[in-house]
């Protein structure tokens, strides 16, 4: 199989999230313990306690919501019309084993964030999996030729919104 997309930083960033929010959150409880568990009743503990507690747990809300559809990289075999894809979980990724032809539904989709930051997402729907998949696609990176075969508007559409061409291959001259 032929990899066609990965994202190496996807798995790295929330997996350390992930184990900073753990860490976070158990701070939080020992907070809770000193203010209550040792008879002091110290309430600057017990506010801090429930601070790291609760601001853990919107964290890890945020990063399952945020990272749970979204590919780690996508595998294809062209001549077997064979594909996986991976889709983000903490410290293991879910695959996804695929026939090409059962992978719809490919376009692409802006994600507009704060002070209109724009990221750019190739969108699959796979019938193994609840919700539609997100693939990140960088402004500046390579999009390999077998990408362009299975999902040519999407590919289309995401080099118009990022005003990039595509030299055309008969103008290529070998060096």
């Amino acid at each position: 199989m032929t990899r066609l997309f990965e994202n190496r930083r996807l798995p790295k960033t929330s997996n350390i999230s992930a184990v900073v929010l753990v860490v976070v959150i158990l701070f939080g409880f020992w907070d809770l313990w000193n203010a209550f568990g040792t008879g002091s009743q110290d309430t600057t503990s017990a506010m801090f306690g429930v601070l790291f507690v609760g601001g853990g747990i919107i964290g890890a809300y945020t990063i399952w919501n945020d990272g749970r559809d979204q590919a780690q990289w996508l595998d294809v075999d062209l001549d077997t019309g064979k594909s996986a894809l991976a889709v983000w979980r903490p410290f293991k990724p879910l695959v996804l084993e695929q026939d090409l032809d059962q992978m719809t539904g490919w376009r692409h989709w802006i994600k507009v964030a704060k002070r209109n930051v724009r990221t750019h997402y190739i969108v699959v729907t796979v019938p193994d999996y609840p919700r539609p998949i997100y693939l990140e696609m960088l402004v500046g990176g390579e999009i390999p030729d077998a990408l362009r075969q299975i999902a040519p508007e999407a590919v289309e559409d995401f080099e118009t919104n990022t005003r990039r061409q595509r030299e055309p291959q008969e103008d290529k001259k070998p060096a």
